[in-house]
């Protein structure tokens, strides 16, 4: 079931969030580095429930067996070229990995496709480390492209990350 996440959801959703960082990224980030985003456990939770409240951006989940195994973030483009063109971005999904391959992670994401349309974003981005290969070979598939030019760099256990902007026009 995809529903819109309640406030009491923020720890459920700072859990999803470390652990797929863990399984989906184990080899592109460092072990230690991984292995210590159990210990931000309570300010993840804080931030998610913050975010959930502001309503800034659209948080929807994905349950089954009333616990929390997915979820993704989408609301208005936070890069100021997409913004001005009414982009809307999907700023994070993630799935525990036990749930990989069963459709959670396409119902999410056209959960929240509908709902950037539904909030009349003409166009849509997303970000995505350049070696996470499973997820551009998902985002491929649905038909985004990489965005020439729109390539960053990023910070994580002390390793440099390179990320690129991926993007999709929509009919309005």
């Amino acid at each position: 079931m995809i529903r819109s996440a309640v406030p009491s959801d923020a720890k459920a959703i700072a859990q999803v969030h470390i652990h797929s960082w863990q399984q989906a990224y184990s080899d592109l980030m460092p072990r230690e580095y991984l292995a210590s985003l159990d210990q931000t456990l309570d300010q993840r939770t804080s931030y998610w429930l913050n975010a959930i409240e502001s309503g800034d951006s659209t948080l929807l989940v994905a349950e089954r067996d009333k616990q929390i195994i997915g979820w993704i973030s989408v609301g208005a483009s936070r890069d100021l070229d997409a913004a001005a063109n009414n982009a809307g971005e999907v700023m994070a999904l993630y799935v525990l990995q036990a749930h990989w391959h069963t459709g959670i992670g396409p119902a999410l994401w056209h959960a929240g496709l509908q709902s950037l349309i539904e909030q009349g974003h003409c166009r849509l981005t997303l970000w995505v480390l350049l070696r996470n290969d499973r997820a551009i070979r998902f985002y491929r598939k649905a038909g985004w492209v990489e965005e020439t030019g729109t390539r960053r760099t990023l910070a994580r256990g002390g390793v440099t990350l390179e990320e690129v902007r991926y993007g999709c026009p929509i009919i309005c």
